[in-house]
Order: structure tokens, then sequence, then C-alpha cells
């Protein structure tokens, strides 16, 4: 599947699409909603519920990221999928972690998986 998107790149491994996040930063509201309607617009064009985000070109992202994470989840659960996120900066990972938006041993209750690598998201949701 090329990618026809400006803020996001696809492609598949198996039955998993990786969607990756091409931006450094996310700190204005008008690239959120840009970015997050690239992100559902490729996970509702895909066959498979399964979904990997790539954010390892991501450095900064202020809460206005937030939002297209959370709605990209909530499409993807509704088309009985699962939803990982990988490859975060040591300072996204925190703003996930503070906001309890990631799943850890200290916050059973969040909302997102993650992993270290596409390769360990894949096999995750491959298994």
């Amino acid at each position: 599947m090329p990618s026809r998107y400006e803020h996001v790149s696809t492609k598949e491994s198996g039955r998993v699409l990786i969607l990756t996040v091409e931006l450094a930063r996310i700190s204005e509201y008008d690239l959120a909603e840009a970015m997050g309607k690239e992100l559902i617009d490729a996970a509702l064009q895909h066959p498979s519920p399964q979904v990997v985000v790539d954010m390892s070109k991501l450095q900064y992202m202020s809460s206005v990221g937030y939002g297209p994470f959370i709605s990209l989840r909530a499409r993807v659960q509704e088309g009985g999928g699962r939803l990982v996120l990988c490859s975060l900066s040591p300072v996204i990972k925190q703003l996930f972690e503070a906001t309890r938006l990631l799943i850890n041993p200290h916050s059973p209750g969040s909302l997102f998986e993650f992993t270290d690598t596409v390769p360990a998201a894949v096999a995750l949701l491959s298994a």
C-alpha cells in the first residue's frame, strides 16, 4: 500500500498495518488534526484491524498530540482491532506515562500498549 499522506507513511508486515508519523514535532492543533485524519484514513483503508504506530521520528509533542492517537485507538477498537505504539522517544514516553496513557506495571488501566521497536510491536500483534 503506497503512502499518499503528508504526515504519515504506511507499510504492511503480514496482516499488520504500520503507520509511521513523519513529523519531528507536534505542537499546533491544526497539524495534530491533519495528522490524525491521515492516521484514521490509513487505518480505515486497511482490511486488518492490527495497527502499529511508529513514532521514532517524533521528538516532541504537546498536549494537542494526544487527541489524534486516542481517536485512532477508538477507531481501531471499533473495528475489532488492536493498536500498539512503538519507538517512543524518552520525552514522548514520559508524557504518555505521566498522563497514564501507556500500559505499564504501574498503570494497568492505561489506553495504549507500547513496545520499543516496530518488529516487537508486529510480533505482539501477530501472536
